[in-house]
């Protein structure tokens, strides 16, 4: 059933849902929504389940409604009539998630609906196109314990596996001053401006990847590994990102600043 055509498209605009877990040993990264809390909550508004299928708005996003259907943004619910125009834009916010009554109509790849453009599945939403309401899963019968909430101002990491490729006071480093968010981030790494975190003479080697890796370039500037991150690498990873902060992390616009704290070994890791 057709429930949208897109009229106008800017910056990237794809379906996304809980992702690909389980196929990073054969080169895939899980992908999936960029802030998961978000795509749970804009779900819930609707009643549908947690990770169903929505579209990711990253930029801009102007549709025209051609039937009656039953929609959320974030976190708030609304019913749109046949002929009604929408609007929607992430700024503030880096991601907004468009979460339709059922759903959305999109092919199942690996078990996910999600649009993975590093690794060649699905394509972006553009002019045109019409979104369309899936088949409506039952919503959770309880809380899947993903929350939206924010009580920390600092971003908390773990120490990496290469620290004998920085200097003994790298996280000092780290830690010392807020970072930019460039705007040549995309989904698959966010590019971070500040404080230089200088490598020693250390060669760089191979290794697997995860989502929150902060990866450390020869520049010196932290690349944060986004949910399409190669599944493997050859930069020194200085820290990563806890799992509980990185849709915080990630909800940080173009141009926002995030700083940093270091945790201990007992906090739990990022995901990959």
């Amino acid at each position: 059933m057709t429930g949208l055509r897109v009229v106008r498209v800017l910056g990237l605009v794809t379906v996304q849902d809980g992702g690909r877990p389980g196929f990073m040993h054969e080169g895939l990264a899980r992908g999936g929504a960029l802030v998961r809390g978000a795509l749970v909550a804009a779900n819930r508004a609707v009643g549908n389940a947690d990770l169903a299928p929505a579209i990711e708005v990253l930029g801009r996003l102007v549709a025209q409604v051609e039937t009656r259907i039953e929609i959320a943004i974030g976190e708030t619910a609304r019913v749109l009539e046949a002929g009604e125009e929408l609007v929607i834009a992430s700024e503030p916010m880096r991601a907004v998630y468009l979460a339709l009554a059922g759903g959305v109509d999109a092919p199942i790849v690996l078990g996910s609906a999600s649009t993975q453009l590093s690794a060649g599945i699905g394509a972006a939403i553009r002019a045109g196109d019409r979104i369309g309401q899936g088949a409506r899963i039952p919503a959770n019968a309880a809380p899947s314990g993903t929350s939206l909430a924010v009580t920390r101002r600092t971003i908390r990491v773990v120490p990496g596996p290469d620290r004998h490729a920085f200097a003994p006071d790298v996280l000092a480093a780290l830690v010392s001053a807020p970072y930019r968010i460039s705007p040549t981030s995309d989904r698959v790494g966010t590019r971070l401006v500040g404080p230089d975190l200088p490598r020693t003479a250390a060669p760089e080697r191979t290794r697997p990847m995860v989502c929150g890796a902060l990866e450390i370039p020869r520049d010196g500037q932290p690349i944060v590994l986004g949910p399409e991150h190669p599944t493997t690498g050859g930069y020194p990873i200085v820290a990563v990102i806890v799992d509980d902060d990185l849709d915080r992390f990630f909800e940080i616009r173009i141009g926002g600043e995030v700083a940093f704290e270091v945790g201990h070994a007992a906090t739990s890791p990022a995901r990959s």
